[in-house]
Formats: C-alpha cells, structure tokens, sequence
C-alpha cells in the first residue's frame, strides 16, 4: 500500500465526528496494523540481504531475490544442462552464484 492511500484513509477517520481521543486510539491502531503488514509482505531490506548471503535458494527465494517468475525459473532449471540446479531427491535448489554467472552471460531469458 503507498504512502498516499494510507495518508487518505488516516484523514477520513479524522474526519469523523468522533471524540478526539478516539480518533487518536482509532489512528494509532490503524498505523501499527498497517506497519505489521508491511513486515508481514516480505518486502524487508534483510529479508533480500539474507538471501543474498545463502549459497542454495529454492524457485521461490530466486524469484523474489532476482525479480524473475516462478514459471521461467522452473523452465530453465528442467534443462538437462542446467548448471545452476541441484537435485536434492525430487526438489530443486538454485546455486546462487552460478545463477548469478548464468544471468550476467545472458542477453534475455
């Protein structure tokens, strides 16, 4: 949610007729929730600076670190030649360093 749509929520609860203190208690619970979902999204700087530092990622780390889908990591990673991947049983892991060599060689994907 950006930061203009919350600003104009707070003001319509300030614009109720309501008790000052209220509309303070009512403003406060809505800030904190809206900063618990912000936490709870995933978006966090140290959530990415952790994945950054792990040498295996699963499809989905890969995605959110490198901003590609889910669908074209699974198409990449099913090649028999693949070097980045690495089989445990039946899950796929990404070698993030030589994900990171792959995509710096690549022109698009």
């Amino acid at each position: 949610m950006n930061n203009e749509a919350t600003n104009n929520e707070v003001k319509i609860i300030l614009e109720q007729k309501q008790n000052p203190v209220v509309k303070q208690d009512v403003c406060a619970a809505y800030l904190v929730e809206m900063v618990k979902r912000k936490n709870q999204d995933g978006s966090d700087d140290a959530d990415l600076a952790k994945l950054r530092e792990k040498k295996l990622l699963s499809i989905e780390e890969t995605a959110e670190l490198y901003g590609i889908g889910r669908s074209k990591l699974y198409e990449l990673t099913n090649a028999e030649n693949c070097s980045f991947v690495l089989w445990i049983g039946g899950h796929r892991k990404i070698k993030r360093e030589a994900f990171e060599e792959y995509i710096m060689r690549q022109y698009s994907v």
